[in-house]
């Protein structure tokens, strides 16, 4: 038996598949709230459903930053500093 797979590029497209279709997906909590309040999406299984404290811009197991990060650091630093702010 082959399982159907889908590909969508844009969250709000891949909720409304999920929810129409029965399909299961990964997706931040904070973007399907009222669903989950409405019942219109639920947890599936609950015990699998990780919990983080926010939205993250770099993996702490990862032994080096990106260069792309490292540069994103650097500039709100600098900004940090001509606006005076510690």
């Amino acid at each position: 038996m082959v399982l159907p797979t889908v590909r969508v590029r844009h969250p709000r497209v891949e909720v409304e598949v999920v929810i129409e279709d029965g399909f299961v997906e990964h997706v931040f909590e904070s973007a399907v709230e009222e669903k989950l309040r409405t019942g219109r999406l639920r947890r599936v299984p609950e015990s699998y459903a990780p919990t983080v404290s926010g939205f993250f811009l770099y993996f702490p197991s990862r032994a080096q930053r990106s260069a792309l990060l490292r540069l994103f650091v650097e500039t709100i630093r600098a900004l940090a500093v001509m606006k005076g702010i510690k």
